[in-house]
């Protein structure tokens, strides 16, 4: 049987509700991993999309961070082909200060606007760099095609 979710994670949980109610649905999957689906913003090449990202939160969490990961394909040059997403926040620059919302909002911000200071796939950031416009063709080709009208579930 499953234990409840953390006092701690609960608190996340709904203040990335309040904050995020328009751009995000969040399913808690157990008490240590919940799946979030984020809309793609609008006005930009993923707009429409529908991402899912699985965060799994350790045993030591907020001490370590938690692992995120995109599920769904994306043409993404912060996000590689396995889904693991270039944030410095849950590498070198983690603290325990930092919150959910926090992860959350960073991510959003690399669907408005990539980083090309991190890129995790180089041949898309080389790409961004010499014809952005392609670049964002094909992501909103991908999203159209891996990201609009899908469910992904977590066994």
């Amino acid at each position: 049987m499953n234990q409840p979710i953390s006092e701690m994670l609960q608190k996340e949980l709904i203040e990335c509700k309040k904050l995020f109610d328009d751009k995000i649905d969040i399913k808690i999957l157990n008490n240590d991993s919940w799946q979030i689906k984020i809309k793609g913003p609008k006005f930009g090449p993923y707009e429409n999309g529908q991402f899912f990202l699985h965060v799994k939160f350790p045993k030591e969490f907020p001490k370590v961070p938690p692992k995120l990961r995109i599920l769904n394909k994306i043409y993404h040059m912060n996000i590689n082909q396995q889904g693991f997403i270039a944030l410095n926040t849950l590498k070198k620059e983690w603290s325990e200060n930092i919150s959910v919302k926090q992860m959350l909002e960073e991510i959003l911000s690399l669907f408005q606007k990539p980083n090309i200071q991190n890129p995790l796939n180089l041949k898309l950031a080389q790409q961004y760099q010499e014809n952005a416009q392609e670049y964002f063709e094909m992501a909103q080709k991908w999203t159209q095609q891996y990201a609009t009208f899908i469910d992904i579930k977590i066994d």
